[in-house]
């Protein structure tokens, strides 16, 4: 699967200490970033193919708003692990959805699960930097599912 993040990611390489954060950073936290950046990925690589199903341009036109929020997404976590002295983790691949309306209702679950995941990696982080990028992240979640499940609603 193609990943457009990779081409990127040249220009935060070597940078450490971004957010002030030790090099004996806890790990579960460490874990839990490079979790949310697989997330990330996922979902812009879902979004892609949601995106070529939809079968209005609104509902194209809200998708990659979206993916796009993702991208962004994706591109803090990164400078965070990134701060920690971590790489990049292998991206596996994730089923794509064939159905508008299914990949609809997956792809609000998972905005749900992952604006829940995000806040309380924002509660248990203790630099302030990474507490208001997942709490950012969290909001932008939340609203996505929001756009999503209205999409779903009024889908004729």
């Amino acid at each position: 699967m193609y990943n457009p993040f990779y081409e990127n990611q040249r220009g935060f390489s070597g940078q450490r200490g971004m957010c002030g954060m030790p090099q004996d950073t806890d790990s579960s936290l460490i874990n839990d970033v490079i979790e949310a950046i697989i997330g990330e990925v996922q979902a812009y690589n879902f979004y892609e193919r949601l995106a070529e199903l939809a079968p209005t341009d609104y509902e194209r036109d809200v998708i990659k708003s979206i993916q796009q929020d993702e991208a962004r997404h994706y591109h803090w976590f990164t400078m965070i692990l990134q701060s920690f002295g971590g790489n990049l983790p292998d991206f596996p691949a994730v089923a794509m959805p064939s159905d508008f309306t299914e990949g609809l209702k997956i792809a609000i679950q998972d905005e749900l699960n992952a604006a829940s995941f995000y806040q309380n990696i924002a509660y248990n982080a203790v630099e302030h930097q990474i507490q208001m990028h997942f709490m950012h992240a969290s909001h932008d979640e939340q609203r996505h599912a929001s756009w999503l499940q209205y999409i779903l609603t009024n889908m004729r």
